[in-house]
């Protein structure tokens, strides 16, 4: 069995892709769970939409899995999470993002309870993004809007395939556990992501 290899945002552009009749368009899924602000998922479905250039299909609300709770904290597990989104989507959307509003959390090193914005299985199918630490440093609803564009561009970013990226102001730049860093970014991949992470959709559309 192939081992999955994932990429967080700690405490974390454009591309026209085109199909022949003989293809099925690649499309991404947005599954919130747990209760998600109308507002806050049209801008995740708009920002996707122009980043990645394929459907964005908006699903109805589930609850998020009591499985995934670890309750001495009241978190919820991010990897348990990505598991559940794969289970409870259908396999015809070749990408499926969470949303919550709940926090979450990953293994990170010695620390078995990390809290994190967001966690993508690199060249997978799922990925998860939380709002919960997005309203940082007294951010108003509109901050914490664009950071959840960023942070949701980024980890699908790492489903299609892309690791971080060196290149300053590049969406797919490693946040090392700073909501500054996302603040920095413009929210569009540098041309060599952007090319790739193309690539990877096109290929899922064949």
């Amino acid at each position: 069995m192939m081992k999955r290899r994932f990429f967080l945002w700690a405490s974390l552009a454009t591309v026209t892709l085109g199909a022949t009749a003989a293809e099925k368009p690649a499309t991404i899924a947005v599954q919130p769970l747990g209760g998600v602000k109308a507002e806050r998922l049209a801008v995740v479905k708009q920002g996707l939409e122009k980043a990645f250039g394929v459907t964005v299909v908006l699903l109805e609300n589930r609850p998020l899995p009591k499985s995934a709770l670890y309750a001495p904290r009241g978190r919820y597990r991010a990897d348990t999470l990505l598991e559940h989104l794969r289970d409870i989507t259908k396999a015809e959307h070749p990408v499926v993002i969470g949303i919550t509003e709940k926090d979450i959390s990953t293994t990170k090193d010695e620390h078995y309870d990390w809290g994190i914005f967001g966690l993508g299985e690199i060249d997978g199918r799922a990925c998860i993004v939380s709002t919960f630490r997005l309203g940082a440093r007294g951010a108003d609803e509109a901050k914490l809007r664009e950071r959840l564009r960023k942070v949701a561009i980024h980890e699908v970013g790492h489903v299609t395939g892309l690791q971080h990226c060196d290149d300053l102001g590049c969406v797919m730049q490693d946040a090392e556990a700073s909501i500054a860093t996302v603040d920095r970014e413009t929210g569009a991949f540098c041309e060599k992501c952007k090319a790739a992470s193309l690539k990877w959709l096109q290929e899922k559309s064949k």
